[in-house]
């Protein structure tokens, strides 16, 4: 029974499986449902800030992962094509989840050029799962919001080429998306 509590603990980190609402297979992650729109607010590397709040009208995707994690690093390829395919659709952002993250974030997002912006929990309550977002499994995670504020559903673990779709699919189909919802980029600003 330890042997195979062990076997499953690095193969969680590495992806498969579906999405969760469904037990605790591989690939999945369970959360109670929220009873408010999630509020979270993040810093950029520049000092700049996301509020999750701001963005609703569309859904949000984020990318929990930690600069460290070779399973997160992967990650970012696959993630930067759903940015790229579906930028206009979803807001992505990743969230460095380590007590760390406001010193390696800056050189790890320069070295990487992701398509999305990464910002970090300055009250660092994230990678504790003290956080709206509750405990994180494992690093990647996925959380899907939808455009109400939402949490729609998540992925733990290396996405398929499915994965992020079938997220965004049903954040859609939960609906709220505005016309007037923000469309400016959130790489920069403040």
């Amino acid at each position: 029974m330890l042997a195979a509590s062990l076997l499953a603990l690095p193969l969680g980190a590495c992806g498969g499986g579906a999405e969760s609402g469904r037990g605790a297979a591989l690939g999945e992650s369970t959360r109670a449902p929220d009873s408010r729109p999630l509020e979270l607010a993040l810093r950029r590397p520049n000092g700049a800030w996301i509020h999750l709040g701001d963005l609703r009208g569309k859904p949000v995707l984020l990318f929990l992962f930690a600069t460290w994690d070779g399973v997160s690093q992967a990650a970012l390829r696959p993630t930067n094509r759903f940015a790229r395919a579906h930028g206009d659709e979803v807001h992505v952002i990743g969230v460095a989840a380590q007590p760390d993250a406001p010193q390696l974030l800056d050189p790890y997002e320069r070295a990487l050029q992701p398509l999305f912006p990464m910002a970090y929990d300055p009250a660092r309550d994230v990678h504790r799962g003290a956080s709206v977002l509750g405990e994180l499994e494992a690093v990647p995670l996925y959380v899907m919001i939808d455009a109400r504020g939402f949490e729609v559903d998540r992925h733990v673990g290396f996405p398929n080429t499915s994965t992020l779709e079938n997220l965004l699919r049903r954040a859609l189909r939960r609906g709220g998306v505005r016309e007037d919802a923000p469309t400016r980029p959130l790489l920069g600003g403040d």
